[in-house]
């Protein structure tokens, strides 16, 4: 697949992490996962997936455009 039109929920996680790491070349890359994968968790129990890689990226940016600190 690609990145405007993904496969799966994971590989568009893929794509959006690595958005995120060239947008924000100061961060480690593992204080990024650490990120996304906390405001993936907020999602566990959604039954509708679709959006979800959207959404976790919203909410991943405002948090990195806010000054979260770095968990890694």
């Amino acid at each position: 697949m690609s990145c405007t039109n993904p496969g799966s929920e994971f590989e568009a996680l893929l794509y959006m992490a690595e958005r995120l790491r060239r947008r924000f070349p100061q961060w480690e890359e593992n204080a990024l996962f650490a990120l996304i994968a906390e405001e993936l968790e907020a999602f566990d129990g959604a039954r509708l997936r679709d959006y979800v890689p959207v959404l976790v990226e919203h909410r991943v940016l405002a948090r990195l455009r806010s000054g979260a600190t770095r968990t890694a």
